[in-house]
């Protein structure tokens, strides 16, 4: 595996992308998590296409695309923990979250991370959190990954996040476990 694919070209934006960019998001993201081990349903997962520009709108808001041969193979969306009431309750349920300082204004949840199945192992992912959390002003950055994506989980201790507690999501369907980094991340 190279570190990162030379093939391959990332375009960051800051506050607003183009329609046709969400359009390719979405594709991409009902594919990725779609299938196992995410089974969720494509028709919701759909919907960021409307959700998604709001998101990358709010402060903190960054979106990450990853292109080859003029198509999208990765992407990685990022908001600032104050804009997201979903995931501020989630945190207050963990202690470990306010003993490590977490500010919610200094701090960007990497809200979607995806990559094609057939260009995966070849560093997009990492190179696309590289760019989503380079040059920030906050100070510390959180994701969620369900429990029934252990593999995935361990690529993000690998990279030096540390986890902070799990919590029952839908309904208590999946446990989503949460893990931190201290930023600049520079792995």
């Amino acid at each position: 595996m190279k570190e990162i694919d030379d093939e391959v070209t990332y375009l960051r934006f800051e506050h607003v992308a183009p329609d046709e960019v969400w359009a390719e998001v979405a594709s991409l993201f009902v594919l990725s998590f779609a299938a196992p081990p995410y089974n969720e349903p494509p028709d919701e997962l759909q919907s960021i296409d409307q959700w998604g520009p709001d998101k990358l709108a709010s402060p903190g808001g960054r979106l990450v695309a990853a292109r080859h041969n003029g198509h999208l193979v990765g992407f990685a969306l990022s908001q600032r923990l104050d804009q997201d009431n979903a995931w501020l309750r989630r945190l207050d349920t963990m202690l470990p979250a306010i003993d490590a300082g977490i500010s919610p204004s200094r701090t960007v949840i990497v809200q979607e991370l995806a990559v094609d199945e057939n260009f995966r192992g070849r560093g997009i992912a990492k190179q696309c959190i590289r760019e989503l959390l380079s040059s920030r002003i906050e100070q510390d950055a959180v994701l969620g990954v369900f429990g029934q994506a252990s593999q995935v989980r361990e690529i993000y201790r690998h990279w030096g996040f540390a986890e902070l507690g799990t919590s029952p999501i839908y309904g208590g369907a999946v446990t989503l476990h949460t893990l931190h980094h201290k930023l600049p991340w520079t792995a």
